[in-house]
């Protein structure tokens, strides 16, 4: 007879074993119960720290079993409680344990079985599993931050990354989203979509487009794996090989990365705590003659400023006497607010193309963005995203729409956009506390960059307490010798170097807020800063 369907629950830790001892079951009680005991004293000096530091219960989870297995406490084959019971015994979000349990399934510390639950890996395969070290690069190379950045162990502290903590995403439902997403009728998962991709997230980003761009039509949206997918729709369909293109400097180091790979000639423009030097883009259009401008309207990437109303308009007024496409990113937008100014929204989509996406604020996974554009642009455009890929994938885009149209997404903004407020006031002022100058200092968005000053240019002095430092060598930037050493110790900062477009050396660096504001960093520059360089 089958058990009842309100059998009794399972104990927390079920061993593999049919009758476990009982001092086996009291270590395996003990190494949680040291774990609770840990995270009430990190809880304890966070409330008296002002940095705070939310990104390390990842790390102390995943280490306390690590600990323990490697200890005995966890025997081979024992099942973990659940994501669901880890997480209201440590009182800590399900998203968190969840990431914990992921990351020691792909170190081979615990094994997944559906349906089952996780339990700790056999030593014999442990044993077999490769060093973890030989899948990060230990080098802060040139191309360091496109290659290595993602694939970095997630007990990494990220400071320089471009997503926010996962915990926080956790609380936007996209989980439930993407469950009802895949619940589609079989017809729909055995056809490729429509090119323009899933009506239904177009319908509704035309309508929010609408409100502050005037009129948009569902089929002037096309659907994109984000916004880097974008910007290869607009390479490929507007632009040829040898064309030059305006582009922010500092700005965004893919976009650079792209541009150089379809044969595009980048030519920058200084963008600083004032926003665009429009003198310098008169004067760089006049000489080079460029295709389009690509520029990032609201939370610039490095910057994370916001160009004021009257700027879009000179740019406007620039872009109509050279006849220049302006390619908007505006994938930052949601972390601004609504009300933010757009050159979309003062063109009304007839010269400007504006690209948005979901990784800042649904999930980094979701991959899921859009092209607004005008009204003839489309069927080049969706030419070329048939050539290169087909369509997108309607479950994500399905998922997406579930979760922009929730009522509870606009409160879910508005309280990442409040976390990030809090953050960036901490974070900026423990940079000020290490001696370090912001080079602006924004309202919004995920981003601030600060150095020392006069700490730009290569090596090539003692450091200020007489002692010398860990040099990468001569040719190289103060920001790389310090993310060298940074990266050494965990720590995975963005020199400045990578949003030039020649990768000149700098004395700075990209710091995210969501990530920055922990202790483990601001350690780190105190120590950075007793020994840099003299002027």
């Amino acid at each position: 007879m089958p058990p009842p369907r309100h059998a009794a629950t399972p104990p927390p830790f079920a061993p593999a074993t049919a009758q476990g001892d009982r001092a086996a079951l009291a270590a395996e009680a003990d190494w949680l119960a040291a774990l609770q005991a840990s995270l009430g004293e990190r809880a304890a000096r966070s409330a008296h720290t002002r940095v705070r530091s939310e990104p390390n219960l990842v790390s102390l989870l995943s280490g306390a079993v690590e600990d323990a297995v490697a200890t005995g406490a966890l025997r081979a084959g024992t099942r973990l409680p659940s994501v669901r019971q880890m997480a209201t015994r440590l009182g800590v979000s399900t998203f968190t344990v969840a990431e914990a349990y992921t990351g020691l399934v792909a170190r081979q510390v615990l094994a997944s079985r559906r349906g089952a639950g996780y339990f700790v890996q056999s030593s014999r395969v442990a044993a077999q599993r490769s060093p973890r070290e030989l899948a990060i690069s230990t080098q802060v190379s040139d191309d360091w931050l496109s290659l290595n950045m993602f694939a970095q162990g997630r007990d990494l502290l990220a400071a320089g990354c471009g997503w926010l903590p996962l915990s926080w995403y956790a609380e936007n439902d996209f989980h439930a989203a993407l469950r009802q997403a895949t619940r589609i009728a079989g017809e729909h998962l055995a056809s490729y979509g429509h090119p323009l991709g899933y009506a239904g997230l177009r319908q509704l980003l035309a309508q929010e487009l609408g409100q502050r761009l005037g009129p948009v039509h569902a089929d002037q949206i096309i659907l994109t794996h984000g916004v880097t997918h974008g910007f290869e729709l607009v390479m490929m369909g507007l632009l040829q090989p040898g064309d030059s293109v305006l582009v922010e400097e500092p700005g965004y180091w893919n976009l650079h990365a792209q541009l150089r790979c379809h044969g595009l000639k980048p030519v920058g423009v200084p963008r600083t705590d004032q926003g665009l030097d429009l003198d310098a883009l008169e004067r760089l259009a006049t000489a080079h003659r460029p295709r389009a401008l690509f520029i990032t309207t609201v939370g610039h990437n490095p910057l994370s400023t916001t160009l004021r109303l009257q700027q879009l308009h000179r740019v406007l007024a620039l872009a109509e006497r050279h006849d220049l496409w302006v390619i908007e990113d505006d994938i930052f937008r949601d972390l601004d607010g609504p009300h933010a100014p757009s050159l979309a929204g003062l063109d009304g989509l007839q010269r400007v193309l504006t690209l948005g996406g979901f990784s800042k604020t649904i999930a980094p996974a979701i991959r899921v963005g859009y092209v607004a554009c005008p009204p003839a642009l489309v069927q080049p455009l969706a030419r070329v995203k048939m050539a290169c890929g087909l369509t997108t994938s309607e479950i994500n885009e399905r998922a997406a729409a579930r979760v922009l149209a929730d009522p509870g997404h606009r409160r879910y903004l508005e309280r990442i956009r409040h976390r990030l407020a809090t953050s960036r006031e901490r974070v900026v002022e423990a940079l000020l506390d290490v001696g370090m100058t912001p080079l602006a200092v924004p309202d919004s968005g995920l981003y601030v960059c600060a150095g020392w000053p006069g700490a730009d240019g290569a090596n090539g002095t003692k450091s200020a307490d007489g002692t010398q430092g860990t040099p990468l060598g001569e040719q190289a930037s103060l920001a790389r010798q310090v993310a060298q050493q940074a990266l050494a110790e965990g720590i995975a900062l963005a020199p400045g170097d990578y949003f030039m477009l020649d990768q000149r050396p700098t004395g700075w660096f990209r710091f995210n807020v969501a990530h920055a504001n922990d202790p483990r960093l601001l350690r780190f520059l105190q120590r950075m800063a007793k020994r840099l360089p003299r002027p």
